[in-house]
Parts: C-alpha cells; structure tokens; sequence
C-alpha cells in the first residue's frame, strides 16, 4: 500500500491526510480541481503529486486509478443540501468506486459522516449508499465516519467574526467533536493496516460536548462574552429540510456511542477541544474578527 490517491485533497480533512501520509512515505497523488490554488501549491511543496481533475468527469481518471494502490476517498462538501445533492453526492461516490474496482485499486477509505446509518431513514440515497455499495463489492476497503469537526466554528454561518455563536443544534444535546488533522492521522494509520481494517466501519470522534458548553469554553478563551443565538429549527427547515431532519435526529435520540476503546487502541491521544482552541482554535477565531471589524 505505498501509492495513494487524495480526492479532495485540498480540502481540511482531505489536505491533513495527504501530509499525515506524506510524512510516513507513501507516495500520494492529490487529486484537485485547482492546481493553481495556494492550498495545492503547499501539498506539491510537501512532496504530493498534483493531479488535475474532478471526479463529476470520472472517465477522464482511469489512467490515474491505474497507477495506484489505495483511494481515499472524500467528496466535497455541500453547504446546503437537499435530496437533489444527496442524490448526486450518492452517484458520484458509486461511480468512484466502480472505477477503483475496474482499475484493480487494492483499498478503498471511504470518508463518510457520523451517524450516516440512522440519517438513511430520511436519506435515502445518500452517504451510507455510497458506504453499502462499498462493503459490498469485491474491493478491500473501510469506512470511517468523522464526528463534527471543530473547525466548522470557522464557518461564517456560525457568526464568530460578528462576535455572536449562531446555533443550528440543540443547546443541551451533547455530541462529540474532532480536529481534521485527527481525521487525518487515523486514516494515514488505517492504509498503514489497511488488512485489519478491512470491512470495518469506524465511527470516530472526541471528546461530547453541547454547544453551550463550547460557548463557555469560547467566552473563557476569548476573555468577552459572545451573543449566543439559536436557530429556530423552523428557521432551519425554510433553509434545507434535510438538515433540519438531521438536528431533530440528534436532539431526539443523539448519535450512537463511539467506541473510543477501539479507537485508543490505534491512536492513544486525540486533540481535545481545549487544546485546539489553545493551539489553533482561538487565534483563528480572533483573525476571522479583525477581518470582520
């Protein structure tokens, strides 16, 4: 498992795992729609192979497939979304993975999102398509399913820069949180034993916190109060009723437990959300309000 192909490469959780991979001497490849972007510029100086290229034109990528041994596989992000997108980001992912199994792709990572299982019921066709559709063909390959990452705070729908802590979830429901780099690291650690790991489902994520409680972490960090506004789930639903969907799911019944012996036992220290804050998290957080003000 020595060549590795990153889609998503310049994305958060899609550029940490290129580095994490980069540093244990795998040869990647980081597959980029804008090899001119800065992000890219940084994976070539730390020694990936820029590829240029998208998988919405998947045929175009054979070549490329051919040439290496594991795909991480992370697709990218949408910011609103609705059975329309779930339904492209279903197809996308299946035809990805078809292609890795036609080019002879020893394993496949899939990336997916924590509770990816129970939003099936109001998802139909979405990422447990793409993580069922997986385990089931003929590849070797792993599901990893990251918590909400810490690094979301950043967003502008979460209003740090304006001083405020616009909130879509449920104020007392605690879930847990992780730092793409974790994300990273443990799927660098999953192609190190990528034969262990095969067929397994991963959920991954740190230590639970409700958003209140990252409220008062943030007032104590940042030495001032921050307006905190909840978002109505009316509010939500008029937005995306598929996200509104999945924050009644967690306020209802929450995610499911995460084994975190299971996970300790492959990678003994997570970040915790403090020492993000106190290492990355804050000085972030201010410079997004300087830019505000």
């Amino acid at each position: 498992m020595e060549r590795i192909l990153v889609t998503g490469a310049t994305g958060k959780q899609g550029s940490a795992a290129v580095y994490e991979l980069l540093k244990n001497n795998f040869e990647v490849f980081a597959l980029t729609r804008n090899p001119q972007s800065s992000e890219a510029h940084n994976l070539e100086k730390a020694g990936a192979i820029l590829v240029k290229g998208d998988l919405e034109n998947i045929e175009a990528l054979s070549d490329l497939f051919k040439k290496v041994n594991g795909l991480y596989l992370v697709l990218p992000p949408v910011w609103v979304s609705s059975k329309e997108t779930d339904e492209k980001e279903a197809e996308l992912g299946i035809q990805t993975i078809k292609l890795a199994e036609e080019q002879g792709i020893k394993f496949v990572l899939y990336s997916s999102v924590l509770g990816s299982d129970k939003q099936a019921l109001f998802r139909p066709k979405f990422k447990f398509t793409i993580e069922k559709y997986l385990l089931e063909s003929n590849l070797q390959g792993a599901v990893l399913r990251p918590a909400t990452f810490m690094e979301n705070l950043f967003l502008p729908s979460f209003g740090l820069g304006e001083g405020k802590f616009i909130n879509p979830l449920p104020g007392d429901r605690a879930i847990p949180w992780i730092t793409t780099n974790d994300i990273g690291t443990f799927a660098r650690i999953i192609f190190q034993n990528y034969k262990a790991f095969n067929g397994k489902t991963v959920d991954f994520g740190g230590e639970l916190y409700t958003p209140k409680q990252v409220l008062k972490l943030l007032e104590e960090k940042l030495k001032q109060p921050i307006d905190f506004v909840q978002v109505p789930l009316e509010a939500l639903y008029q937005q995306s009723e598929t996200f509104a969907k999945l924050v009644e799911m967690i306020d209802k019944e929450g995610y499911d437990p995460i084994d975190y012996e299971f996970i300790a036992a492959w990678m003994p220290k997570l970040t915790g959300f403090e020492q993000w804050m106190d290492e990355t998290g804050i000085e972030k957080i201010k410079e997004l309000r300087s830019v505000d003000h």
